[in-house]
């Protein structure tokens, strides 16, 4: 018999014991459950799920590659191969191309989403993470954090809360992508230490900066038409694939951007950009923002804080219209406006997502805390079926081990990544 025959499955508690699960503040009409489960394989890390809507695929950012899944059939029908850490995937409005953020690559993967063949690489500040393609300007922002704040031991409370540690010198990098022509027109750089991205499909951009308890959010179509004029008037722009050096004098570092625009709260001079950006602050009762979803219709932000509690925030105002309670880890969140609810994916402890019902009243409400995995933190919803998708690997011990009890570590059970199909 194999030794990962004899592998004894063990649930994992990643979190406080002491952190509690919330409790539903209403009852659903019906109840959620995980729908089924489909083993897709596969070996890595993983971080966030993209679905499209339209085709009906979900894309999975599965350490060196990107899973691509039938959610009809449940199945891995292609893969984006060519990374070396995938984190994030963005979709185009046209059903063209896909974007994947690859870390330790410095570039961003532009892929067919026919062929699944990867057709660009973009260069990109330090270890891209998240991005969003903005449909109001076909632009694509890549969120490069402040990566020295995450070598430093967390901070947290008596009651295990996350305590910030703002550093005022702290910046990160924001790569800005010409989605039509695949051009690095630009790098941002911000204050603070930057999470996730979402955009609002009017030209609007948000931005979680976990270390200042803020959201960042700027226009990108004030930018836009000045960014690309900029570019045409530098044809030698090192961020398209295999441009000619310049005519004379040296050439350029191709990972290079043609322009650097500075941002941060220590900025001088005069900037190729005028700077618009803006911050709604989210004080005490939101610490360390981890993700962040749009209801764009009704201008609601929805953000998943590291101390188990979610805001719903006015998009315009940055008022607090709801603060409420949701499971340990929270790594995503996601709205459906189609049936009007709000999914935490909480891969703390157990695992659970937490359901919100949005009322018409512009009021919130715990619907339901499902448990789902240990490590299950990362979802996508699909706002014509319902469904929402988890993934989520198992884990255990070797009880083959000739050492001692105490040498027995974790190991990953091979094969056994999946997706989790919750509905009602």
């Amino acid at each position: 018999m194999k030794n990962s025959a004899a592998l004894v499955l063990i649930c994992l508690a990643g979190a406080s014991a002491t952190a509690q699960t919330p409790q539903a503040t209403e009852t659903p009409g019906s109840v959620f459950s995980i729908r089924h489960t489909w083993t897709i394989g596969g070996d890595g890390n993983w971080d966030y799920l993209t679905l499209d809507p339209s085709a009906l695929r979900l894309y999975i950012a599965h350490g060196t590659a990107v899973q691509v899944v039938d959610v009809n059939e449940g199945k891995v029908i292609g893969e984006v191969t060519g990374l070396r850490d995938a984190h994030e995937i963005a979709l185009d409005d046209q059903g063209q191309y896909g974007y994947v953020s690859d870390g330790p690559a410095d570039d961003v993967k532009v892929f067919d989403r026919q062929s699944f063949e990867v057709v660009a690489k973009i260069p990109t500040g330090k270890n891209p993470r998240a991005l969003v393609f903005d449909p109001a300007t076909h632009l694509v922002f890549v969120v490069c954090p402040d990566t020295a704040q995450e070598s430093k031991i967390p901070r947290r409370n008596a009651a295990g809360q996350l305590i910030p540690q703002y550093e005022p010198g702290s910046k990160s990098t924001v790569t800005v992508i010409d989605g039509d022509s695949q051009k690095r027109l630009a790098d941002l750089l911000f204050p603070g230490h930057l999470g996730f991205a979402q955009a609002d499909g009017k030209g609007t951009v948000f931005i979680n900066v976990t270390d200042r308890n803020q959201i960042a959010h700027f226009s990108a179509t004030s930018m836009e038409a000045r960014l690309r004029r900029l570019a045409d008037e530098n044809p030698n722009d090192p961020a398209t694939p295999n441009s000619p050096p310049p005519a004379t004098g040296r050439a350029r570092d191709p990972a290079a951007p043609t322009f650097t625009i500075d941002w941060t709260d220590s900025a001088k001079g005069t900037q190729l950009i005028s700077r618009t950006l803006r911050t709604f602050n989210l004080g005490a009762a939101c610490q360390a923002p981890k993700s962040l979803s749009i209801d764009s219709a009704n201008e609601r932000l929805f953000v998943a804080c590291d101390n188990m509690k979610m805001q719903v925030l006015n998009a315009s105002t940055g008022e607090v219209v709801a603060t409420l309670p949701i499971g340990a880890g929270t790594d995503a969140v996601a709205y459906d406006p189609n049936h009007g609810l709000v999914y935490a994916s909480n891969g703390g402890g157990v695992g659970s997502l937490t359901i919100i019902r949005q009322h018409l009243s512009d009021s919130y409400a715990v619907i339901q805390e499902l448990p789902t995995q240990a490590r299950a933190r990362t979802l996508a919803v699909n706002p014509e079926s319902g469904e929402v998708y988890l993934v989520t690997n198992i884990t255990g011990f070797d009880l083959t081990h000739k050492g001692g009890v105490g040498d027995l570590k974790a190991a990953t059970l091979s094969g056994s990544f999946q997706v989790l199909v919750v509905g009602n």
